[in-house]
């Protein structure tokens, strides 16, 4: 079932794609999840922020302590 779904969603996916490489301008393109709806889609997080601010800026501070050497 899973197997399923997830070709499913690939068709879905790809379906989306060659619509919106046809569309003519940016407000009429649409993503997977609107044109049409899947089982899984009960899931799906919209409109959620990943992080807060604060967690971003902690993000930053600790990536901009690393020390990036280059690997040859």
């Amino acid at each position: 079932m899973i197997k399923q779904n997830l070709e499913w969603e690939r068709t879905r996916f790809i379906s989306s794609m060659i619509y919106n490489v046809n569309c003519s301008k940016k407000s009429q393109m649409i993503p997977p999840d609107k044109l049409f709806s899947l089982p899984q889609d009960v899931y799906l997080e919209r409109d959620k922020a990943k992080s807060t601010p604060e967690e971003f800026q902690a993000f930053r501070d600790r990536v901009s302590k690393m020390k990036f050497e280059d690997i040859d």
